[in-house]
């Protein structure tokens, strides 16, 4: 019994063993880039996924951050936070409900929560390439600067997701998520290259395009962020 015990607790030390058996999986990165001389400034970033999988359901969470400041002033600031529960009805098409949450001061948003739920479809699914693709309705609660109250509107909501493994220890992933009603519309591609360097230790390099048709006077309709990431995955293989 000793024996087990011990095979037991020496197996967990490598977390992919841990998780191997696990419907949970993930990953977490965080880059950070600092500047000195004419010009000084310093940018940090952070990006973490969470999955579970137990058939026919799934969800998915995922939370993200960037901040940067130039000569001691912040210059760029702003967070998310999303989870999103599947449910499959057959192999092709499934369900979805969703829960989304930004803070993005520089577009002049304050905070914004959006709900939805929607029908989707597995266009692709194979050991190269994923396509998913879903449609859905719901609402959204948007404070922005300087506003006192919460402006509530209906929205209709469209994702794409698509996974390319393009090399053994390289992938592709493209997403696009849109939502709108009659006040705004929010447009948000994001590019990322997924390189594996050694074990469960990964590189990305990602452009997220955030785009706002109403903002606030003073704000910038369009952000952008471009980040160099290095991270670790867990419980699943590596690209």
């Amino acid at each position: 019994m000793k024996q087990w015990k011990l095979i037991a607790v020496a197996a967990c030390l490598s977390p992919l063993a841990c998780f191997a058996d696990s419907p949970w999986s993930g990953d977490a990165a965080a880059g950070y880039i600092r500047t000195t001389g004419t010009s000084n400034s310093t940018a940090l970033n952070f990006k973490g996924d969470l999955d579970w999988k137990s058939a026919p359901w799934s969800n998915h969470f995922q939370t993200q951050g960037a901040y940067g400041s130039s000569k001691g002033e912040s210059s760029a600031e702003n967070y998310q936070f999303g989870d999103k529960l599947n449910y499959d009805l057959n192999p092709d098409s499934y369900v979805f409900a969703s829960l989304d949450y930004s803070n993005d001061r520089f577009a002049g948003v304050v905070s914004r929560y959006s709900e939805a739920v929607g029908y989707g479809r597995h266009f692709l699914k194979t050991d190269l390439q994923t396509l998913d693709v879903d449609v859905g309705v719901g609402g959204s609660q948007t404070r922005d600067d300087l506003a006192t109250d919460y402006d509530n509107q209906f929205i209709g909501v469209f994702n794409i997701n698509y996974l390319l493994k393009f090399a053994p220890n390289a992938q592709f992933h493209q997403t696009l998520h849109v939502e709108g009603g009659a006040d705004n519309v929010f447009i948000n591609p994001v590019a990322e290259l997924k390189l594996n360097i050694i074990g469960n230790v990964f590189a990305t390099f990602a452009y997220d395009w955030r785009h706002n048709t109403s903002v606030p006077d003073g704000s910038v309709h369009t952000d952008t962020i471009t980040t160099i990431n290095f991270g670790y995955t867990f419980g699943k293989k590596p690209t």
